[in-house]
């Protein structure tokens, strides 16, 4: 072997150790606890993932990790209870935070109810903002100490590095304000859009994503999200965006979208919308089971298109999702 290819060989292995490390802390809106985290779900195990599993698996997209070649991801099986949880909450806070929700059918009318459901997606999507951010610096620094990268210069490792870094930061900021509506339980300051479509649900989503910011802007606006929630409650599919009502102007044309529109059409935007912006979500493997190969490549195109192009836009009646 050559100098050459074993030193990229150490590299891979580096970067592919970095990645497999956990990033263990809990997220609870009060920084005094360092009890070790658990495995908690984003997605309620019981009360949705029950619904959509079979012999106690769903389906996920799953990143396939391969530095020789472009990005590729995998609609995989994936145990219910590993499916869609991350190490940010210690047991005794993931279930005094949750319980509400997790003891109780989800009501309309309950805004502690739809606060909560939001606020869990922040703290997952917070857990894996952090984590990326931490293995991208490790990544880079790694590579300046190998002198494969200089400092001094603003080349690729640095860059996603640093956008790493200000996508969690954004993240940490909007977690801070959920963290204070917590706990002075002033529930009320988030606006949520509920939408019941009597038609069963095959898949679960709960995700926040940033519709206006673009990823190639140098400028840092105060990050604006929308939180999205897709779950099935018996024989009905519950579709819930939240955001903050101090954002409303800002961010209801784009909830408007979805809301605004019936039937297939919008079970058709959501489904973009889901390919688009969110990574956490799963489907039903008697549902995925019914996608053609062809159905399969486009939504994998798609998925993997709007990484790095999340205005991009076409229509393909494979993207359906429902």
């Amino acid at each position: 072997m050559s100098k050459d290819k074993k030193f990229m060989n150490e590299l891979k292995s580096l970067i592919y150790t970095q990645l497999s490390k956990k990033y263990n802390k809990c997220l609870w809106p009060k920084p005094d606890c360092t009890k070790d985290c658990i495995n908690a779900h984003s997605i309620q195990n019981r009360q949705i993932l029950d619904q959509l599993a079979s012999n106690n698996h769903v389906v996920m997209a799953v990143a396939k990790q391969n530095l020789d070649t472009e990005p590729k991801i995998e609609f995989k099986k994936v145990g219910r209870n590993k499916a869609t949880t991350f190490t940010g909450l210690c047991s005794e806070h993931d279930s005094q935070l949750f319980r509400p929700i997790d003891i109780n059918k989800f009501d309309s009318s309950n805004e502690e109810q739809k606060f909560l459901i939001a606020y869990r997606s922040v703290l997952r999507e917070l857990h894996t903002r952090i984590k990326k951010a931490i293995d991208s610096q490790n990544i880079y620094q790694e590579f300046v100490n190998k002198k494969q990268c200089d400092p001094k210069n603003m080349d690729r490792p640095m860059l996603e590095a640093t956008m790493a870094i200000a996508n969690a930061i954004d993240l940490y900021k909007y977690k801070y304000v959920y963290d204070h509506i917590y706990n002075s339980n002033s529930f009320t300051k988030i606006e949520h859009e509920c939408i019941r479509i009597e038609r069963n649900c095959p898949l679960a989503v709960s995700s926040p994503f940033d519709p206006i910011k673009s990823i190639i802007s140098l400028k840092r606006p105060e990050p604006k999200f929308i939180v999205l929630n897709v779950f099935p409650q018996k024989k009905d599919t519950i579709i819930l965006l939240s955001y903050l009502r101090d954002h409303q102007k800002d961010l209801r044309p784009y909830a408007n979208e979805i809301i605004n529109a019936s039937g297939e059409y919008q079970l058709y935007l959501l489904s973009k919308t889901i390919l688009r912006y969110c990574e956490n979500f799963v489907i039903s493997p008697q549902h995925f089971n019914l996608f053609s190969q062809q159905k399969i490549d486009a939504i994998k195109k798609f998925y993997l298109a709007t990484v790095t192009q999340l205005d991009l836009d076409q229509n393909d009646e494979n993207l359906m999702l429902f």
